[in-house]
């Protein structure tokens, strides 16, 4: 189960909605609040309107052991969204936390073997959650696999499974 910390990114899904705060699921005992201001651009005339199910990358801007943790999408540092915000379309996975971590270093061999072969945009958090979106649901579902498979390989294994995954996607092209 994840235990919220102070500044880290998530991924979330809205599970209830009032005037003014989003409960969202973030995996870890309590749900967390973002209030509807915690956007980039937000009043009080004009709120994001998430409807519930909506997938939500956010930064933990309250995490206390006594308290419910809360949420912005907005940048700690900058104000703006810097990526924060809600996750249109794209698919959904549960991974391990040390896979969610090793997918934050820039050079991680599967992302790196991925990007030389398919266009895709990922948003990873560090609550065991990656959120995937390409053009086309077959690539996303052959990436998410590639990316939960990839865990124990080494880089020469990765490279070598994204090179079949990649002829495979070929091969079905051509049927």
């Amino acid at each position: 189960q994840y235990v919220p910390s102070l500044n880290e990114h998530v991924i979330g899904k809205i599970i209830a909605k009032t005037q003014d705060y989003f409960r969202v699921d973030i995996g870890s005992a309590h749900s967390a609040l973002l209030s509807t201001l915690a956007f980039e651009g937000a009043t009080k005339r004009n709120k994001p309107n998430l409807e519930i199910g909506a997938l939500v990358y956010a930064r933990v801007s309250l995490a206390n052991k006594d308290m419910e943790p809360e949420l912005e999408c907005i940048s700690a540092t900058t104000g703006k969204a810097n990526g924060f915000g809600e996750l249109k379309n794209g698919f959904l996975i549960k991974c391990s936390l040390g896979l969610c971590r090793s997918l934050l270093n820039p050079n991680t061999p599967i992302l790196t073997a991925l990007g030389e072969h398919f266009a895709f945009e990922t948003a990873v958090g560090m609550n065991g959650r990656v959120w995937i979106n390409t053009a086309d649901i077959s690539n996303t579902i052959l990436l998410s696999n590639a990316i939960k498979n990839s865990e124990f390989l080494s880089a020469k294994e990765i490279k070598q499974m994204v090179k079949e995954l990649v002829k495979q996607s070929e091969d079905d092209m051509e049927l």
